[in-house]
Formats: structure tokens, C-alpha cells, sequence
């Protein structure tokens, strides 16, 4: 079995697309047993109603709307392991949430999974160095997978995670709202230049400076200046 880095990168071609990495994903889910894929968001507050968030997935609208109906997307013993943890959460309906087609009693997220199919599979967490914490998941009717192909998915949940962050990251940059002058003020307030010193180096007035980076400011929804270099980074607008 070659490794889900192996797999993810000969499943989307550059350029990367959302498109390209939804096939991916359906891809390598067939293939280790899985019916569904989906990447999410993992909230970083506590708060009780705090939930998963859909990124990108090939889940049926039914599915989503019973998926978060049915409070899967905020399921506590899910949302404690993957928050708290680094590892692939390997699960089947019966163990994690009580499934027992005999029992009119069992929970609804486990009849709802009854009612799908969607009997085992696994979460894969990534946490991200700015503060940007996710998991790609699979579903389906299987046996619970190994621990081997648990590592394996591990890697694709990363190398997923990394390429819808350049698809975001691209699309940003050719959405940039600012214009020429507004960036250049943007990457020399990035050096620490004082509006002062970003006129000498551009030839304006100070004044004039201030302007471009009010304007950036409002254009990026900043509380101030630092927050608009930040932002504008963050989203590409200076590369």
C-alpha cells in the first residue's frame, strides 16, 4: 500500500484546486474501504456550543443537515479527543456511540449513523502553528481500519490541510482588494517604517501615506494599522 502523502499528491495535479482535491479525497476514501470524506474546522474555544465547521466534503445534503440535526459536529467525546489530542481517532458506531439496532433507547447520533451506514471511521486532527486547528474524516459501512492505514490517512489529512490553504491563499491573492500604492505601505509598515519614513522611501508626504494606510485599513476590516499588516500577510494581499 503506498503512503496517503503518495496518494494525495498524484490525485490533484497543480494547479491545486478545490475540485481537484475533493476527487483526491473521494479517491483515497474508496480506496481504504470509506464512503464519504470531509474536511472540518475543530473549534478552539470550550464553549458548550462550541462545533466542528464543514471546510469541503462529498456529503450528501441530507447528510450534513442530519449530521449537524443529529449534534455529530459538537459530539463531546469527539470534540475532547481530537482538541486534546495530535493521534487518528479510529471509531465504530458501537463502541463510541452505544449503536445497537436492538435498542430503542440508543442515542439519536447513533441511529442516525445506523440509518446512513456510516458504522466506523476515522478522525484525523492536524493543529496548526497559527492557530487554525481542523480534521479530515472518513466514513463508512466497514470494519474499524488499522493502525497503519490510521497513519497513512494521518498524512493525507496534512498534506490536505496544506493544499487547501495554497487554494485559499491563491484565491485571496487574486481577490487582492488593495491597490499598488496601498501594498507597498502595507510591506514597508510590515519593516517597522513609520509613515514618515515609508514617504521618503515612496516619495510622498506623510499625509498622503496616512491615507493609503487608512484606506487599507477599512478596506481589510483591521481595528488599526498593525492589524491590517497582519491580515494583508495572512491573506496573501502582499506576495
Amino acid at each position: 500500500m503506498k503512503d496517503g502523502f503518495s496518494l494525495m499528491l498524484e490525485g490533484a495535479p497543480r494547479p491545486w484546486t478545490l475540485e481537484g482535491l475533493a476527487s483526491s479525497l473521494e479517491t483515497i476514501a474508496v480506496q481504504h474501504g470509506f464512503t464519504t470524506f470531509a474536511l472540518l474546522s475543530i473549534p478552539s474555544s470550550d464553549d458548550a456550543g462550541a462545533e466542528m465547521r464543514l471546510v469541503l466534503s462529498n456529503w450528501s445534503e441530507e447528510f450534513r443537515r442530519g449530521f449537524e440535526r443529529n449534534g455529530l459536529n459538537r459530539f463531546t467525546p469527539v470534540l475532547r479527543a481530537l482538541k486534546g489530542g495530535v493521534l487518528p481517532l479510529v471509531w465504530d458506531a458501537e463502541t463510541l456511540y452505544g449503536y445497537d439496532p436492538a435498542d430503542p433507547d440508543m442515542l439519536p447520533q447513533a441511529r442516525f449513523l445506523g440509518a446512513t451506514g456510516m458504522l466506523s471511521g476515522v478522525y484525523c486532527p492536524v493543529h496548526g502553528l497559527t492557530g487554525f486547528n481542523g480534521v479530515l474524516c472518513f466514513f463508512g459501512a466497514g470494519p474499524p481500519i488499522s493502525e497503519e492505514v490510521a497513519d497513512a490517512l494521518h498524512l493525507v489529512a496534512f498534506s490536505a490541510f496544506g493544499m487547501l490553504s495554497c487554494i485559499r491563499f491563491e484565491e485571496n491573492r487574486r481577490n487582492n482588494p488593495l491597490t499598488g500604492r496601498e501594498r507597498d505601505c502595507l510591506k514597508l509598515a510590515m519593516l517597522g517604517k513609520t509613515s514618515s519614513e515609508i514617504g521618503t522611501i515612496l516619495k510622498l508626504s506623510e499625509h498622503t501615506i496616512s491615507q493609503y494606510l487608512t484606506s487599507a485599513t477599512r478596506k481589510l476590516d483591521a481595528s488599526n494599522r498593525t492589524h491590517a499588516v497582519a491580515l494583508a500577510a495572512q491573506l496573501g494581499y502582499l506576495s
